[in-house]
């Protein structure tokens, strides 16, 4: 049986990210996603294309105190608007997806600028760019950002090698800081809806709507993982678990654990836990075991609820969740066939079995690089 002991030790020696290496990597992006939207910003037609707001948003595992050793990556919602048009959500059919209705609010001081740069541009024009039915379409704002992105990009003076990849919803920068390191930024169109919550330009794969955005709740797991004390093992279990699961294709090239699963899946069912049993006092190996029973009886039950969807969770309501969004006819099963195959899932938990029983000789393995080859059951 490995101990908290022996469990800290692997926390602070392999799947702890270096605290000040972070810090300085989080400044080099920052300073360089500046640069390339103001870049992107010296590109837009006036009028018609969104205008780019000047502040970020971060998100993702470097700023929830989540980051494991790996590969360099951080999160970034660039937050769109216009001048001419007041961005409506409506709701969808679809939990965890809503409608934007663009809809046009022209000041009359506008009213000439608009009308000259329609006469340049006679076949371009926000609504026809960017909208379908009144409604603010997501592939086309998707699009129309990758290709200012793109174009941006090329005329930065940057000192760094850049360029892009990836595709909907999120287009990476890759920043080559030194020969041998690169750190990968995904820059996510967000709309802002009010009240902490965004929308981000990702249809949903299963529906035929085009004009579904996707919920953010990003800025809300934030304030909630900000708020643990530094004595809990909260965040040090979750940090484990998800250092295995994405190293765990060195250990078992074919696992679906790692493939099948997501850092997201890890992290709601860590703010279950964290909801049921609130900064106890008990041990990170208490803590990493009752994270990964729960996940295995919720992947048996193939049931894993949204954590801000519908449920209305004393965490939600302290993280000034909306009441519409915890409503309970919102409820959301991430682990639903809509979203993960049962075939995938049924894997992953046998998996996470073998991990858990053989957990000592597990993270033996991951303190030896040259002995990734083997199965463990």
């Amino acid at each position: 049986m490995t101990s908290s002991i022996e469990l800290d030790r692997f926390y602070s020696e392999e799947v702890e990210f270096p605290p000040r290496l972070l810090a300085s990597h989080i400044d080099t992006a920052e300073r360089e996603v500046h640069i390339l939207l103001a870049g992107m910003r010296s590109l837009l037609r006036p009028n018609i294309d969104p205008s780019i707001e000047y502040g970020i948003v971060q998100t993702g595992s470097s700023y929830e105190g989540l980051k494991v050793k790996g590969d360099m990556e951080l999160d970034f919602m660039i937050v769109l608007s216009h001048s001419e048009f007041k961005f409506i959500p409506i709701t969808s059919d679809y939990s965890g997806y809503c409608k934007i209705n663009a809809e046009q609010q022209k000041p009359q001081f506008q009213m000439h600028t608009a009308k000259y740069w329609a006469s340049l541009s006679p076949f371009h024009s926000f609504e026809k760019d960017f909208t379908s039915n009144g409604y603010l379409i997501p592939s086309k704002i998707y699009q129309w950002f990758q290709s200012l992105a793109d174009r941006a990009v090329n005329k930065n003076k940057s000192k760094f090698v850049t360029k892009f990849v990836g595709n909907l919803p999120a287009r990476t920068l890759i920043l080559n800081i030194w020969p041998d390191v690169e750190i990968c930024v995904d820059l996510v169109p967000a709309i802002y809806i009010g009240r902490d919550l965004f929308v981000v330009a990702k249809p949903l794969k299963t529906s035929p709507d085009p004009d579904l955005w996707r919920l953010s709740f990003s800025v809300f797991e934030k304030n909630i993982l900000s708020r643990l004390p530094s004595s809990s093992c909260h965040l040090k279990a979750l940090k484990i678990l998800k250092y295995l699961r994405e190293h765990d294709t060195r250990l078992e090239e074919t696992s679906q654990f790692a493939s099948g699963l997501c850092s997201y899946h890890l992290k709601t069912a860590s703010l279950h836990l964290l909801e049921q049993r609130p900064y106890t006092q008990e041990g990170l190996h208490e803590h990493l075991h009752q994270l990964m029973d729960f996940l295995i009886e919720c992947m048996q039950r193939r049931e894993l609820n949204h954590f801000f969807m519908g449920n209305p969770s004393s965490l939600a309501r302290d993280a000034q969740v909306p009441s519409s969004i915890t409503h309970r006819e919102f409820r959301l099963n991430l682990f639903s066939d809509k979203f993960v195959n049962e075939s995938t899932l049924s894997q992953a938990r046998e998996r996470l079995v073998r991990i858990k029983r053989s957990l000592p000789a597990i993270i033996q393995q991951h303190y030896e690089p040259g002995a990734y080859s083997c199965n463990i059951f």
